[in-house]
């Protein structure tokens, strides 16, 4: 979107289309924060220090004046559209040199550790979390001891659950090409083994 808007002073005539419902606007609004997301601050604050050592990043101009006008419009207050932890993080992962084919993923591993962390909480807590989606409970092993590769075991009876199964992508060749690694000199590393 930001790539899309491409700078500044472009952010008026999109957000009249946002308005007007002619656009979606991403990296806006959370169901729990209702004003601002506290995480949007600390990783915007985040942003400038990753910015110090790639450089500024140009969307960077185009996404602060996008967040300005969310601040100073009744359209986005009476909405309760507010940046929120995504908006700056697809800017990072710009800034450090990832794909957007990877931004998916990026923005999901994130998200499992918190998962793992509300499951924790909830398991806990006697009376539960506010925002607690999942409607199950694990029932696998629990804690257990790393072991090294070399010294683990075969397992009897092996299920499919058990290991990893082949999944063949469709167009594995503009997927390998987008995933392809361009280090700080420009020199292209191996293509992705999808």
């Amino acid at each position: 979107m930001l790539m899309e808007i491409g700078s500044p002073e472009n952010v008026p005539a999109f957000m009249e289309k946002v308005e007007r419902r002619e656009r979606v606007l991403v990296g806006f609004g959370h169901r729990v924060y209702k004003n601002v997301d506290p995480r949007s601050t600390a990783i915007r604050a985040l942003a400038d220090e990753v910015f110090r050592v790639t450089g500024r990043n140009k969307l960077l101009d185009t996404a602060l004046t996008l967040a300005d006008y969310a601040r100073k419009s009744e359209f986005m207050r009476s909405r309760n559209l507010y940046p929120n932890v995504d908006f700056y993080s697809g800017l990072i992962y710009q800034a450090m040199g990832f794909p957007l084919d990877f931004y998916p993923v990026l923005f999901a591993v994130p998200r499992c550790v918190g998962w793992l962390a509300h499951w924790r909480q909830m398991m806990l807590n006697p009376s539960g979390v506010k925002i607690w989606r999942p409607r199950q409970i694990y029932l696998g092993e629990g804690e257990r001891n790393y072991v090294e590769a070399a010294q683990r075991k075969e397992k009897r009876d092996v299920t499919v659950f058990d290991a990893p199964s082949p999944i063949l992508h469709g167009d594995d060749s503009k997927r390998n090409a987008m995933a392809t690694y361009k280090d700080e000199t420009g020199r292209a590393w191996g293509r992705a083994k999808l």
